[in-house]
């Protein structure tokens, strides 16, 4: 093999294995060198690159991973509150079901708070490790599902989204749970091609002060499982 084959084989090496930075992150190159992020930016070569090099990472935001479902937004905030406070909190919820994905995106008002939030990494909520790092730059890709608040009450819509619920509950189950409300329907979500409960579903109730009533039972435990309590999301557009 001669010297040239061999630069190209041990080129092709480097960027197959790749590097990453403390935060478990791409290390980016320039020039085709490989330049460590640490905790500032690098300079290479002239002041554009650097700022490329910054805007990788949103200065003020992290990442929160691996949540619980059942986790509430105040939850969230509270496992911060010794860090410093949170200026908006946005959370990642499943398109299909509308309950929460276990993926946040917290944004403090400083940088610095929100490098300390990183010291949390690790740290156990419930019986899950969770992942913090920063948030990535990533202006080209819009998601679809973009991160909602909890559903706001639409007028006229008498149903509410029911969560994180054991696979044995039933319909009777249900019932005796919101019976200081008036049900006039219960809507298990079931998988298409198994026929097995999958979890959540949609109770429809006869009037407003129902629905006011069953938005009480939010984290109330049914067969040792917090249930999610959250209005329902209306189709009508």
């Amino acid at each position: 093999m001669t010297s040239e084959e061999e630069k190209r084989v041990e080129k092709k090496r480097k960027k197959k294995k790749g590097r990453k930075d403390k935060w478990g992150q791409p290390l980016l190159t320039c020039a085709g060198e490989e330049q460590p992020y640490e905790d500032g930016p690098i300079t290479v070569g002239n002041d554009s690159a650097a700022e490329e090099v910054q805007s990788v990472y949103e200065e003020n935001r992290i990442v929160v991973s691996g949540m619980p479902y059942y986790v509430t937004e105040s939850e969230i905030r509270g496992l911060f509150e010794d860090i410093g406070s949170v200026s908006q909190l946005n959370l990642s919820r499943f398109p299909d079901s509308g309950n929460f994905s276990g993926l946040a995106f917290v944004t403090f008002p400083t940088e610095e708070i929100a490098r300390n939030a990183l010291k949390l990494d690790g740290t156990k909520m419930g019986n899950r490790i969770l992942k913090v790092e920063r948030c990535r730059v990533d202006p080209e890709r819009k998601r679809k599902s973009e991160f909602l608040d909890e559903p706001k009450k639409t007028s006229g819509c008498l149903s509410a989204y029911i969560g994180n619920l054991s696979w044995d509950v039933t319909e009777e189950d249900i019932r005796e749970c919101f019976k200081a409300s008036n049900i006039t329907s219960i809507r298990f979500a079931m998988n298409k091609k198994t026929g097995t409960f999958r979890g959540f579903g949609h109770i429809d109730f006869a009037d407003d002060e129902s629905l006011e009533e069953a938005m009480k039972k939010n984290q109330v435990e049914l067969y040792g499982r917090p249930m999610k309590i959250a209005y329902a999301v209306s189709n009508r557009n």
